[in-house]
């Protein structure tokens, strides 16, 4: 009986920390102190070390953030990303303060960035709608859900805007893995704020989500 309250506890907290069932291939993160090698010839990133390669170690930066480093024979490596997984040989990184998505590499002794394209990104999320950031006009959006159904969203960042501790006001689904994406199965508004301010340096953003007998 004690080992089964600890399974279903184990389970609860599972399920809270993902309400969106991810694809095994954004699941497939790189954690902390885990290990890494990146082949300059093909390009291709695996884990665990190869001698042959390029090695790293996966460490936090210290401070607010929660960015990741990258370490190579006591070289820091900054990735401005928050969160990174593999697939099949390419590592992507997330920035959850600035909503974007990002293939790494290594070149010239620095980690490099190219941003995924939207055909990428509904690789990655394919039953997701990705409601990019300068669709929004003076700050407020309107999207159309399928009638009575849930629909998942996730908010990319394709302008120079940044997001730093953004988070969503009063929302009742459960925390994501990816920063920016959201789950509605009814009409509401959502809020997308600095804590809560409403000072005009941390200008919100309105998100109102209707039903729609037209939507997909």
């Amino acid at each position: 009986m004690k080992h089964f309250i600890i399974l279903l506890a184990l389970l609860m907290v599972s399920n809270s920390a993902f309400a969106y069932e991810y694809s095994t291939t954004v699941l497939n993160s790189v954690n902390v102190n885990q290990r890494v090698n990146y082949n300059p010839t093909t390009s291709k990133w695996k884990r665990n070390v190869n001698p042959e390669n390029i090695n790293f170690i996966k460490q936090i930066t210290i401070g607010s953030g929660s960015f990741s480093e990258y370490v190579s024979d006591s070289h820091y490596y900054d990735t401005n990303t928050t969160y990174e997984f593999l697939d099949n040989g390419k590592l992507i990184g997330h920035n959850m303060h600035l909503l974007k998505f990002f293939e790494l590499g290594f070149e010239d002794n620095k980690i490099t960035h190219k941003s995924l394209s939207a055909e990428e990104l509904k690789i990655l999320f394919p039953d997701v709608k990705i409601v990019y950031i300068s669709k929004f006009k003076n700050n407020k959006i309107v999207l159309k859900k399928p009638w009575r159904k849930s629909q998942t969203y996730l908010l990319v960042n394709d302008t120079d805007r940044d997001f730093y501790k953004y988070s969503f006001e009063d929302y009742s689904g459960r925390p994501e893995l990816i920063k920016g994406l959201f789950t509605v199965d009814k009409p509401q508004t959502l809020i997308y704020s600095h804590f809560g301010s409403r000072d005009d340096l941390f200008p919100i953003l309105k998100i109102k989500v209707k039903n729609s007998i037209f939507a997909k």
